[in-house]
């Protein structure tokens, strides 16, 4: 099979994948640029295949954009955050407006990717030649036929995104175990069912299976809502507002980021009198401690044992560690909805799928029987796709840790992360101990249950420096490649554009980087870094939540940006 030839390959048409292709022909505008993706529309996370009406951003207009292109205000709640549908429109028009649309194959899958002997990126794609009524690999129609095509270039950005391969759990189950089971990232497919059902059970205790519950308990459906009672808890979950400010404006100041143990900003000031000093740190604590109040008090844990449930973990310092993630009640009236609504809230896993006779039983790990489900929905996250790599293009792209059969590269990056962590304890000395209780979770696939993951899971902050370039080939002059948008922060859109930015020029041969050591240190000082402040969620991603400051302004060169959300003290 003949390849076709481009000169850049995009994996990946949400947000990081068009902001960085629409910036690489701003830098090269003849070049054919082609971007691939396997959803049936634009948007990637937002595409029309997975959203529906009562999904909103968890960021208010005016935060949620390219800096360049203002978004329209439809289909905003009062406080200000937007509806999925505002977002879908959004991507779709930035692509028309900047001549993406014609350089987009959609319904294209990536089924693997090989880096061949003379340096070229060779991409084996699996293309639906016809239109259907699904989308993605899993909601082919029966018309739909598959083809498969090779497609190379020099250069290959893969900005597939941390939120494109979902976590697919599974249990022992009968075989005649008749529940329809979907993920979260394909409940756009399933709503008009979902409004028919009855009874439905959620596993998981991230932003989507809060929305999802939202979107059942509205539409009237009993809910059956799982949570590991081993895992890292709930959702650490912020009010829309706090007293009259949204809560992101709020949190979209320096203010709040100096108040998070963060290395980036090891070295300054603020980050020593907080982070450094005792009394610092006592009021670091105190400031966390009400936040947390406040949110608790909006949510109202104490209304009730079931609610109690929902409470995120650290008990009174939540909203701090972000155990289990953090999300903001986006839609209107989520607690409102919660209270009145149908759900129950189960501090435990599932056992088993099904039994002779009982096709729609799903049993619990502590022996609680849930009959006549209708709906078995899997909100279990997602990890890296990395999964078109092999193992060993997966260690030479960073994608992945050196494993056991690399001895040396093991001990070289042990060695590398110990003296890190020596650093980062010196530096933040409040994040070597964290609150008893806290759970980092042995089990790096928290999510998956009982069961084995359907495919192997790939979970675990990148070797990429500056969460983008991979050391080793770039100290040897290979700039052919880029990872943007494996990030985990509050503003993608921001922090995708500088991305862009970054990577594109580093592409291009425009910035030189520090020497391969320096890189290398700046990696485990960052990985060792997010597993202490985020012990969870760092074991798992490159996690910056509450950091995106301090990731948008320490670019592999000199980029100076200036922005100003309140004149605080410390403010930006």
């Amino acid at each position: 099979m003949e390849p076709e030839r481009v000169d850049v390959v995009v994996v990946g048409a949400g947000w990081n994948g068009l902001i960085s292709a629409k910036t690489y022909l701003e830098f090269v505008p003849d070049a054919n640029v082609l971007i691939l993706d396997d959803q049936a529309t634009i948007g990637g996370v937002w595409s029309a295949a997975k959203i529906y009406q009562s999904l909103f951003a968890q960021i208010k207009i005016g935060q949620f954009e390219y800096s360049f292109y203002p978004m329209k205000r439809e289909n905003i709640t009062d406080d200000g955050y937007i509806g999925a549908s505002t977002i879908h429109s959004y991507l779709n028009d930035f692509a028309r407006d900047f001549d993406l649309v014609r350089r987009t194959r959609l319904r294209t899958r990536v089924a693997k990717v090989e880096r061949r002997e003379d340096g070229m990126w060779q991409l084996e794609v699996e293309v639906d030649e016809e239109s259907s009524s699904g989308s993605g690999p899993q909601h082919r129609s029966a018309t739909t036929t598959t083809t498969t095509r090779l497609i190379e270039t020099p250069r290959l950005i893969y900005a597939t995104g941390a939120t494109s391969h979902p976590v697919l759990p599974r249990w022992p189950r009968s075989p005649d175990f008749a529940v329809p089971v979907v993920h979260s990232s394909d409940i756009g497919l399933h709503q008009a069912a979902l409004r028919r059902a009855k009874r439905a059970t959620v596993v998981g205790a991230a932003k989507s299976a809060y929305d999802v519950v939202f979107l059942l308990l509205s539409e009237g459906v009993q809910v059956d809502w799982l949570i590991r009672e081993d895992g890292t808890g709930p959702l650490a979950i912020m009010p829309p507002r706090i007293g009259l400010l949204n809560t992101l404006d709020v949190a979209a100041t320096g203010v709040v980021a100096a108040f998070s143990a963060n290395i980036m900003k090891a070295h300054t000031t603020s980050h020593r009198l907080l982070h450094g000093w005792w009394l610092g740190r006592l009021l670091v604590s105190v400031f966390w401690r009400w936040l947390t109040w406040v949110a608790a008090l909006h949510a109202g844990y104490g209304r009730s044992a079931n609610a109690r449930k929902l409470t995120p973990e650290p008990v009174g310092s939540g909203i701090h560690w972000a155990n289990a993630g953090l999300g903001t009640a986006s839609v209107p009236d989520f607690w409102k909805v919660f209270h009145a609504g149908n759900c129950t809230v189960h501090r435990t896993a599932i056992a088993t799928l099904g039994a002779d006779g009982a096709p729609r039983r799903i049993t619990l790990r502590n022996g609680t029987v849930l009959e006549d489900s209708d709906y078995l929905i899997l909100c279990t996250g997602f990890d890296k796709s990395y999964h078109q790599f092999d193992a060993k293009l997966q260690a030479a792209c960073g994608l992945i840790p050196p494993s056991g059969a690399d001895i040396t590269e093991v001990k070289r990056w042990n060695a590398l992360e110990a003296d890190a962590e020596r650093t980062v304890d010196a530096l933040l000395p409040g994040l070597t101990t964290p609150p008893s209780g806290l759970r980092a979770v042995a089990d790096p696939v928290p999510e998956r249950g009982d069961g084995e993951s359907q495919s192997p899971v790939l979970h675990g902050p990148s070797l990429h420096y500056r969460r983008l370039v991979v050391p080793a080939m770039a100290a040897a002059g290979d700039r052919s490649v880029f990872f943007p948008g494996f990030i985990h922060t509050i503003y993608t859109p921001l922090v995708s554009e500088v991305q862009a930015l970054w990577g594109v020029a580093f592409m291009l041969g425009l910035v030189e980087l520090p020497a391969r050591p320096d890189m290398e240190r700046e990696v485990a000082e960052w990985n060792v870094w997010t597993r202490k402040r985020y012990l969870a969620q760092g074991r798992k991603h490159a996690y910056a939540i509450y950091d995106f400051f301090a990731v948008s302004a320490a670019p592999p060169f000199p980029v100076h940006l200036t922005w100003r959300v309140f004149p605080w003290p410390m403010g930006d």
